[in-house]
């Protein structure tokens, strides 16, 4: 969803009942408090020398970049590490805290603003050019695949001969600094046309499960649409303000329990939504032998189960607010769905044009019961990665 209708967002959640009555557990903080806490949670994990350095920055710059470098370290010291690896842990919590700085608070500083603008730009900008880089490199091979994961849902997958990007986005926008409107200011628009051209170049297709702006943008698909490059998606390109006439568009709009064949891609669909009237599919995509499970911002829960009338997911990309047991559970279903083979990657957190309650914080990923904090639920291996990072999953 877009920065204008993140609000009014929270309000058709909440009358779906998709959510817990209790569902926001991260609380705006003025930076102030936001610094103390992250140090506090620095000397509780053993990083002192973090947490010396965070009390000492000169401002909220400072205490931002220490802490994405921290976080960003740990994570590169934790590659290919699973849930229960803790450095992995510490470093997508200690990222947590710059993350949710309120830039929307109507009393938070012109020069808090900044500051965060400028050290988060950085950060999804290196994340969009790493992935770009390790993509155009990286040669996989038979019976694996290789995910990156861009931002929120966005992800690029790539096998052996097909390589194909899922609900990729131009977001985050950044607040306008010159005044205290939300408005989004170019000068801060992560995504370029240059950087959808490169997309295009490294991927043979673009998959999107819904059209909110948190999961794509025009400028994303008419590039594609450009090149001749599919286009799938749950609805027609009108929706979406694009030209009708775009012939590598795929519309996927009702159920599809036998696969669609996309560019040498299969694809299984069911047709779910998003606050009732947004449409939203749940995907089951076959890339050069190999499965991939993405549920997209799917309400119906309904739609997920008849993941079990396909062929066995071997990764599955589900949103962790969103009801992630039912997801899991649906692909679980599946004949010959094995656990101990099996990846969940879990996603939607820190979606930064979200308001701070909503941002869907690492912490309540880890530790809430109704997503992966309950250790009980037969999960199969999970795989968090921050912005920018890859996961090889090797299923033969």
């Amino acid at each position: 969803m877009t920065m204008k209708t993140a609000t009014k967002a929270l309000v058709v959640l909440a009358a779906a009942a998709v959510l817990p009555a209790a569902a926001f557990d991260w609380k705006a903080k003025p930076v102030g408090q936001l610094k103390a806490d992250l140090a506090a949670y620095a000397r509780q994990i053993g990083e002192t020398n973090l947490a010396e350095r965070i009390e000492k920055s000169a401002d909220a710059a400072e205490w931002m970049r220490l802490a994405i470098g921290r976080g960003t370290e740990l994570l590169k010291s934790s590659e290919g590490g699973d849930f229960n690896d803790k450095r992995r842990e510490h470093g997508l919590r200690i990222i947590d805290y710059p993350l949710h700085f309120d830039n929307y608070a109507q009393d938070a500083s012109m020069k808090d603003i900044r500051a965060f603008n400028e050290v988060v730009y950085a950060y999804c900008a290196s994340a969009r050019d790493r992935v770009f880089s390790e993509v155009g490199a990286a040669s996989v091979p038979e019976g694996q695949l290789r995910l990156w994961r861009i931002y929120n849902m966005g992800f690029v997958i790539k096998g052996p001969r097909h390589t194909v990007a899922i609900d990729v986005t131009n977001l985050p926008l950044f607040r306008d600094t010159s005044d205290r409107r939300c408005a989004p200011n170019k000068d801060f628009m992560i995504w370029k046309a240059d950087d959808w051209r490169r997309l295009v170049e490294l991927t043979d297709m673009f998959v999107l499960t819904h059209p909110h702006g948190d999961h794509y943008s025009r400028e994303g698909l008419a590039a594609y649409l450009a090149a001749g490059k599919p286009v799938v998606l749950p609805c027609g390109l009108a929706q979406l303000g694009l030209p009708a006439g775009g012939t590598s568009a795929v519309v996927l709009a009702h159920d599809n329990a036998e696969p669609v064949d996309v560019g040498g891609v299969k694809i299984w669909n069911f047709m779910g939504n998003q606050g009732k009237k947004v449409p939203c599919n749940v995907y089951l995509m076959e890339i050069d032998g190999v499965r991939v499970a993405h549920n997209g911002d799917n309400a119906v829960v309904a739609k997920e189960a008849l993941l079990a009338r396909c062929p066995p997911a071997d990764v599955i990309i589900a949103s962790t607010w969103n009801r992630i047991q039912a997801m899991v559970g649906g692909c679980a279903a599946a004949p010959g769905f094995d656990r101990s083979k099996a990846v969940l990657i879990p996603s939607h957190e820190n979606e930064l044009t979200h308001v701070v309650s909503h941002r869907e914080s690492y912490w309540e990923m880890y530790e809430r019961k109704d997503r992966l904090g309950d250790r009980s639920f037969p999960w199969p291996c999970v795989r968090p990665l921050g912005y920018g990072e890859s996961a090889v999953i090797g299923c033969k």
